[in-house]
């Protein structure tokens, strides 16, 4: 099922969600992301790239997942610059793995999450779409329309938004419907201005609510996150030779020096030197 996300700034609901954050026993987890810049056919005309990606950090930080980008991929292709529902079927589910500019790992149930910038998104009612997203599925599409916004900066949480579409929320299910609700739809949603209005900072916008963490943190397309894995202990054999920083080099342990016998001192040979004498006068009589 696709999600569009059309609307104005804002909304004139006034009910609060009830927010809950993880807490520090749940694991990290980690979505990763392959944005696509779709440009014409000679690559020339492309579509703006903004990832928001401290915003989007910052809203996932609610159930504690890691948002991590992948190095831009290009798709030169005229005819999805400007992109209907039809042709977005096309970029997420045709072709064989890697096409339209997918990450070559990705299906439509697991990651990394394809991201197509656009032109523009055609709707059949003429609305401004900032975004569509399949729910449930891979897949989201953003259009420039989200760098043409009244705070100068742009729909900062547009993508977080989209892709808790593709993690399987929906805009008015699992408690979404407020303001101030990441998952509500842009005709009611209050649009953070800063990240400093986002969850828990400033007016507390783009929040996530227990059961849409929930839901999010079951998804097929987040992983653990490789920092959740302890490294495996050493063990150091008396033969190993091992580098150490120097704040923790263990000191040597001293080795005995090899003293050398002194010789005699002068004084020794003078009291030597009359018996010396003495016995060479009797050798040689």
């Amino acid at each position: 099922m696709l999600s569009a996300c059309s609307g104005g700034g804002g909304g004139d609901s006034t009910e609060a969600t009830t927010v809950s954050t993880v807490t520090e026993s749940d694991q990290q987890l980690v979505l990763e992301v392959q944005p696509i810049q779709v440009c014409d056919d000679d690559g020339l005309v492309c579509a703006q790239v903004e990832l928001f990606e401290t915003i989007a950090d910052k809203i996932w930080d609610q159930a504690n997942l890691d948002i991590a980008f992948l190095p831009l991929n290009q798709l030169n292709d005229s005819t999805y610059l400007t992109t209907d529902e039809d042709e977005f079927l096309d970029l997420s589910f045709s072709g064989a793995a890697g096409s339209f500019g997918r990450h070559p790992d990705s299906t439509s149930t697991t990651g990394p999450i394809n991201l197509w910038f656009v032109d523009v998104i055609e709707t059949s009612a003429g609305l401004v779409q900032f975004g569509n997203a399949w729910i449930g599925s891979n897949g989201v599409l953003i259009s420039d329309d989200i760098l043409d916004f009244n705070n100068g900066i742009g729909r900062l949480d547009v993508i977080a938004h989209e892709i808790g579409h593709n993690l399987g929320l929906r805009h008015s299910t699992l408690g979404a419907g407020a303001a101030d609700n990441l998952l509500t739809g842009g005709g009611t949603r209050t649009i953070p201005e800063s990240i400093d209005d986002i969850f828990p900072d400033g007016e507390r916008l783009s929040q996530l609510n227990s059961q849409q963490i929930e839901r999010v943190r079951e998804s097929s397309f987040v992983q653990p996150s490789s920092t959740n894995q302890l490294a495996p202990a050493i063990e150091i054999s008396e033969s190993d030779s091992v580098v150490l920083s120097a704040s923790n080099v263990p000191v040597a342990t001293a080795q005995p020096l090899a003293v050398p016998e002194q010789s005699p001192s002068p004084l020794t040979w003078l009291l030597l030197l009359p018996l010396g004498q003495r016995v060479h006068r009797h050798f040689n009589r």
